[in-house]
């Protein structure tokens, strides 16, 4: 499921912000970050702050509205 802002064991993660493309949360409480520059990095998911399913063109990441 793709949100758009996250609450992990790193600090609050949110599409938009320091190069955070998307947000893919798994079922086992861990979400899948990817970064416009093509990076992923795996988190543990403690709340889910914002479900509201927008998900980002990863491939017109900068166009999009956030």
């Amino acid at each position: 499921m793709f949100v758009r802002k996250i609450k992990s064991n790193k600090g609050i993660i949110e599409v938009g912000k320091y190069g955070i493309a998307r947000i893919d949360v798994q079922e086992d409480n861990t979400a899948n970050c990817y970064t416009a520059g093509g990076n992923i990095f795996a988190v543990r998911v403690k709340k889910i702050l914002n479900d509201d399913k927008i998900v980002s063109n990863s491939r017109n990441y900068h166009k999009n509205i956030y």
